[in-house]
């Protein structure tokens, strides 16, 4: 529990402040379901710190599993270790807005078994891609940092500026180029590309929308739009493999990508 403490002078250097103090209402509380302990000797090669090791296993839970995971604080003590702790426990809050989108439909606060195991399997080789792969890397942080924006139209044009950043061979036709060329990566040739292509061009429309402030039907076009690059995402890690212009260029056209 955060509660709110009002103190009414300032705090001479390393000191509290001077009484009063005052409870007010307000605050915020978290539930905690589950603890991640990082050891203190974790180390991989080319591996992101342990502070990032933590963002990345929860940015996989809430990509594969629920987007409405946050990790509200690290602390210094395991939990089961505060209520006994002498000394005090210290805690770092990192993931505590009062507020945040959904940007799904029907969203889930159940962490399936099958998804902790496909990400046992990936976590390791996921993360080589974010360090080896600038678009990917962006690209995952925008699907997870969308979540924290204050406004749908903004999370859309972050989530299609990666999806542009992963499958856009050019600046010129950019609405076509970009929604056919993620049609071909996501969907074996035939009719049901085509109604893909055209379902993930009115998605870009709607982008263009978002950005230049005319009306659309937001909630909408962020779900789909995160479910579609959620599957981009989901491919390319169990793929390990970001593919590139020139191979984006062949499936385009009919190709098949190396996996």
């Amino acid at each position: 529990m955060a509660p709110y403490l009002a103190a009414f002078a300032p705090a001479e250097e390393g000191q509290p402040h001077p009484a009063p103090w005052k409870a007010v209402s307000g605050g915020m509380g978290f539930d905690i379901q589950a603890e991640l302990y990082i050891p203190q000797e974790f180390t991989l090669p080319n591996w992101f710190d342990r502070l990032n090791t933590i963002w990345w296993f929860a940015a996989l839970i809430r990509l594969k599993a629920s987007s409405l995971v946050s990790v509200p604080v690290l602390a210094n003590k395991s939990f089961s270790e505060i209520p006994s702790a002498k000394d005090e426990p210290y805690f770092w809050p990192i993931e505590m807005k009062p507020s945040r989108l959904v940007p799904v439909e029907k969203p889930s606060s159940i962490i399936a078994v099958s998804d902790l195991h496909w990400i046992h399997e990936h976590w390791i080789l996921g993360g080589e891609l974010m360090n080896k792969h600038s678009d990917f890397n962006v690209a995952f942080q925008a699907i997870d940092e969308c979540i924290w924006s204050h406004s749908t139209s903004l999370a859309l044009v972050s989530l299609w500026g990666a999806l542009e950043r992963l499958f856009s061979p050019s600046h010129y036709e950019l609405s076509f180029r970009v929604s056919a060329t993620i049609a071909s990566y996501l969907e074996p040739p035939g009719n049901a590309r085509l109604d893909f292509y055209r379902r993930v061009k009115r998605l870009y429309d709607a982008r263009s929308k978002a950005a230049h402030g005319s009306p659309i039907e937001e909630n909408k076009s962020l779900f789909d739009t995160y479910a579609l690059l959620k599957r981009a995402l989901i491919k390319m890690i169990e793929n390990k493999h970001v593919p590139t212009r020139e191979e984006l260029e062949t499936v385009l056209f009919g190709g098949r990508l190396q996996t």
